[in-house]
């Protein structure tokens, strides 16, 4: 076995290459050095900048030899591989529950360990994944990373940015399997389907009547507070009393043309 040269003085842990140890010890110095021209987001490892230059570039260089669907980051088509494979080679040793990747694997154990590794320096939150932790430090920093192309609003989050894409899209990517109808939201496809399960698990606290969704529930509140909080179409002021409805209501202004919403 090869023997390895270079030891961390902070951690113990030991190197074969030069390389490699100085990225190792920028986990202890905080240092950055590699910037994105685009949004100067920072980063400790050149390969980090590489994989988030595609953000921008739209970039998808992995492609599963399956079903064509390419993807910006290699772990994440490996992820994707295991749907058609089914294979789940990292199996917990505490419930007997298998994963496909050794990175999910390692984020369920802190469950029965209850260890998060990531720290916030700021506010001293732990989280288990050190993406948590990159996407918790913007609440700090205030830092909006994601932007959309279109209206140039910015987002902290890449999954809220595409999100709001769809808002000049009008795609509507989650179906509900009972009456076909589609959504832009998973959280609103989720909400649909309480109408064919029955559930209503959003309940007012004076009158004990309950909602399928929150937005019905705070609809409802109204009843006892008198508040009548409504959104307004900025183009012809027409009022809504849900922000959902008034944007799909303003896509009718804007079909054709770059969104200011």
């Amino acid at each position: 076995m090869e023997k390895k040269l270079f030891k961390c003085e902070l951690c113990d842990k030991s190197f074969l290459r030069s390389p490699h140890f100085r990225n190792h010890q920028r986990t202890h110095t905080g240092e950055k050095p590699f910037t994105c021209e685009i949004c100067n987001k920072s980063f400790s490892q050149s390969s980090q900048l590489h994989r988030h230059k595609r953000i921008h570039t739209g970039e998808k260089p992995f492609r599963c030899d399956v079903c064509e669907k390419a993807f910006t980051q290699l772990s994440t088509l490996q992820v994707h591989q295991t749907i058609h494979t089914g294979e789940k080679p990292f199996k917990c040793e505490f419930c007997d529950k298998a994963f496909p990747i050794s990175t999910e694997f390692l984020i369920h154990q802190s469950i029965h360990t209850g260890e998060n590794p990531f720290k916030c320096e700021i506010c001293d939150r732990a989280f288990t994944r050190s993406s948590a932790l990159a996407q918790h430090r913007r609440i700090h920093t205030g830092e909006k990373p994601f932007t959309c192309e279109v209206c140039k609003k910015s987002f902290t989050q890449s999954s809220a940015l595409r999100e709001h894409q769809r808002i000049h899209t009008g795609e509507k990517p989650f179906t509900c399997k009972v009456c076909k109808k589609s959504f832009s939201r998973s959280s609103h496809l989720r909400e649909h389907q309480r109408i064919h399960t029955g559930e209503k698990p959003f309940k007012c606290e004076v009158c004990n009547k309950n909602f399928t969704g929150l937005s019905g529930l705070v609809k409802h509140w109204r009843i006892h507070t008198g508040e009548k909080k409504t959104f307004t179409c900025d183009v012809c002021n027409k009022e809504f009393e849900q922000l959902w409805s008034m944007l799909d209501h303003r896509r009718i202004h804007t079909a054709g043309k770059p969104s200011e919403v």
